[in-house]
């Protein structure tokens, strides 16, 4: 039997073409002055490392004078990267500004660095596939009066567009994930390479040590594929919580994906407990973004095993409730190297 052409196979479902954007590297608080780490991104072998003075740099990985690899005894001297192989240094712009003999730096020797930006605590990169300038930036969020991000990463088998989907289908949030009595307050809308959308609906409050359902509000900001930022609101609590996702590509078949919390700082803690007037902020602060993050990871987790075992669909028959699917789609066009601009023909419900 002829498999239906809508469909394709796990095998051609990977990645054709790594997807142009910001994209998470690491947070702010897991490269220390003077480090060099390794890292693997859209598939090349890369190096972030951040000088003395504390400007962070992503770089290509080997020295492009014999090939050695700079996170395996390179140092941080100043501003400067040096080579364990032969001892040629670099400078953030990837300039070759002295060999370890003291003779004239080769024209040649040039190390490709990558375009970072750092901020919020996290260190982004772009990504685009012809090695042209960023023609968009994610704007820097007011964080006063923000507690610092905690955050937790995993290696999941998947890809960006379908983690970055998930945020859309508004389907598979009660399915998978539990929620009830969902309703979409802001329809998606698009700008650019900004998406917003704004959902509500009812979880259990468990968390908090309450065992019934507790509403919520998410506002959804995404920047390209690589950034969501979703701000929730839960009104009977006091609560204000800002989640992010960051996916990002380390192979064609494998992605990093990183969560954050940050909460903000609460000021009628009696909302959600009367005892918890007496625990100073500091404590408070923990416990509830302890408690925030336990149960944003479990509800991503719960994703998991789809993605890793779901094959695409280009035209699927969508219906009513599946979310704005194919508006979701059309906007990730921009983001795709391999796309050619033409809309791909997608059944709805009444065909």
């Amino acid at each position: 039997m002829t498999r239906n052409s809508n469909f394709v196979t796990r095998e051609s479902n990977r990645l054709q073409a790594f997807p142009t954007g910001w994209f998470l590297i690491c947070f702010s608080d897991e490269l220390k002055a003077g480090e060099v780490k390794s890292v693997q991104f859209m598939g090349q072998d890369l190096v972030v490392f951040r000088t003395e003075s504390g400007k962070a740099c992503l770089s290509d990985a080997f020295c492009p004078h014999m090939g050695a690899h700079f996170a395996y005894g390179g140092t941080i001297q100043g501003e400067i990267l040096r080579c364990p192989f032969h001892g040629f240094c670099y400078d953030t712009e990837g300039t070759c500004v002295k060999t370890g003999y003291d003779t004239k730096p080769p024209r040649k020797a040039k190390l490709r660095t990558w375009p970072i930006e750092e901020m919020n605590g996290l260190i982004l990169a772009y990504h685009q596939q012809d090695w042209e300038a960023p023609e968009w930036t994610v704007p820097k969020l007011d964080d006063d009066g923000w507690t610092p991000l905690v955050h937790h990463t995993w290696e999941v088998r998947a890809n960006p567009y379908d983690t970055a989907e998930n945020s859309v289908d508004f389907g598979h949030l009660s399915i998978v994930h539990g929620y009830r009595k969902t309703e979409i307050i802001q329809p998606l809308q698009t700008e650019g390479p900004k998406l917003t959308a704004r959902y509500g609906m009812d979880r259990d409050a468990g968390v908090f040590g309450k065992r019934r359902d507790l509403r919520a509000e998410f506002e959804i900001t995404k920047w390209g594929l690589g950034y969501s930022c979703v701000e929730v609101e839960v009104a009977e609590y006091g609560l204000r919580s800002r989640h992010f996702v960051f996916p990002s590509a380390i192979d064609q078949q494998m992605l990093k994906l990183s969560l954050a919390i940050s909460l903000r700082h609460v000021t009628h803690p009696e909302k959600i407990n009367p005892l918890l007037r007496l625990v100073p902020r500091s404590v408070l602060h923990k416990l509830i973004v302890g408690a925030s993050m336990r149960g944003y990871k479990n509800d991503v987790s719960q994703d998991f095993e789809i993605w890793r075992n779901k094959i695409g669909v280009e035209r699927p028959p969508l219906a009513e409730g599946d979310g704005p699917i194919h508006a979701f789609r059309q906007w990730t066009k921009q983001f795709d190297p391999t796309r050619t601009g033409e809309d791909d023909q997608v059944i709805s419900a009444a065909e």
